[in-house]
């Protein structure tokens, strides 16, 4: 089961793109 990849795919769709990655830079940095 894809479970994350479903949940992910639904956050993207609440959250604007910049936000997004604003958040990836913190949990990789």
């Amino acid at each position: 089961m894809n479970l994350g990849k479903t949940v992910f795919a639904q956050l993207l769709q609440y959250v604007p793109r910049y936000e997004f990655n604003q958040c990836v830079w913190r949990y990789h940095g």
